[in-house]
């Protein structure tokens, strides 16, 4: 039975099959018009409920963003020197009675955090958190406290820099400052790296040879005289790179317990020659050096270096490790390309 109109026919059985399940939320409708307290309550149930839905997804976000920049800086740093932070990030944000922590967990730092609002704190406590655990972590033993506390400082600082420039400004306010201000030495410290690092050698001196410091003491029970010897290179890297004056020649042979490396300076534009510098290198090698940095800024110093490189590829007893050129800048924006280049000394001489 139907209706006819308009060249339209109707099914009586179609509206009901259309009404039957419908009519339930008609009724939900009229009932909640009819009730705006019941209207209310399920209101903010079903508002609570998108909103968890919503901010589960934003916090899982957060957490991938953050594990993505720390990755991302921590190859970065490994290019330059192979290891310094072996470890992958994975960050779970704590609710309820989860406590606090970070841990190691199938090649990956597992960090647990409280999550914030401000985006910029959770990308600084991730990377603080992550540099204390995972940066050096086979050298921590033997390295003092202050020292190694100084260096994560400044690489969490490197971090940010490069990852999200935004937060430094809550990085400075509420953790490296703070830390300066409760320790005079750690802040000494602290800016004696700043510069090594302004100069182009926090990593590829000071952590490489920190580095170095871990696998020849690994298994090792840790060492007073050790840890203050550490202390005695940051000192001595201070006075022979950040304090030296152009043209000055310093003595730049450090010869400790475990740390025993030279750093060779091409650094004069009345250079004329590399020999007086392969004299120097073998020398260094005769006399139990571990490690030989090569050094130079200008184009014309650079090439010296490239020069001796190639002087010393056939050498019985040097590996050249790296080689590293990078643009620094000076004073008012200029920049000026750096070069360093590291030999290990040893049986054989082949690079690796």
């Amino acid at each position: 039975m139907g209706v006819e109109g308009s060249g339209v026919m109707i099914n009586a059985s179609s509206i009901l099959v259309w009404l039957a399940p419908n009519a339930v939320w008609i009724g939900v409708v009229v009932y909640l018009i009819t009730h705006p307290g019941v209207a209310a309550k399920w209101g903010a149930i079903l508002n609570s409920l998108f909103s968890r839905i919503s901010r589960r997804a934003e916090m899982r976000s957060v957490a991938l963003d953050i594990q993505g920049r720390i990755d991302g800086f921590s190859k970065s740093i490994n290019s330059e020197v192979s290891g310094i932070m072996p470890y992958g990030v994975k960050i779970e944000w704590v609710t309820g009675e989860l406590t606090k922590e970070s841990f190691f967990k199938d090649g990956k730092i597992i960090l647990r955090m409280n999550y914030h609002s401000n985006q910029d704190e959770n990308v600084v406590r991730a990377a603080t958190e992550y540099i204390s655990r995972g940066m050096l972590s086979d050298s921590r033993p033997y390295v003092d406290e202050r020292i190694m506390k100084s260096a994560d400082l400044i690489s969490t600082k490197k971090l940010i820099e490069k990852e999200r420039r935004t937060a430094l400004q809550f990085y400075y306010g509420e953790i490296l400052s703070p830390a300066r201000k409760s320790d005079s030495e750690l802040d000494k410290y602290v800016l004696i790296m700043q510069q090594l690092d302004e100069h182009g050698y926090f990593t590829q001196i000071l952590l490489r040879e920190l580095q170095r410091l871990g696998v020849t003491m690994q298994f090792s029970i840790p060492k007073e005289s050790v840890k203050e010897e550490t202390k005695r290179f940051v000192e001595f890297l201070d006075e022979k790179i950040n304090k030296k004056k152009p043209g000055v020649d310093v003595g730049t042979t450090f010869v400790g317990e475990k740390i025993r490396t030279t750093i060779v300076y091409v650094a004069r534009m009345e250079t004329v020659t590399i020999e007086p510098s392969l004299g120097f290198i073998e020398r260094c090698v005769n006399k139990g050096i571990d490690t030989i940095y090569v050094c130079a800024r200008g184009a014309y110093n650079i090439s010296l270096v490239k020069e001796l490189e190639e002087r010393l590829e056939s050498h019985p007893k040097l590996t050249r490790v790296f080689q590293n050129e990078v643009r620094l800048p000076l004073l008012r924006g200029r920049k000026v390309d750096n070069i360093c280049v590291r030999y290990d000394v040893g049986e054989t001489g082949t690079e690796t």
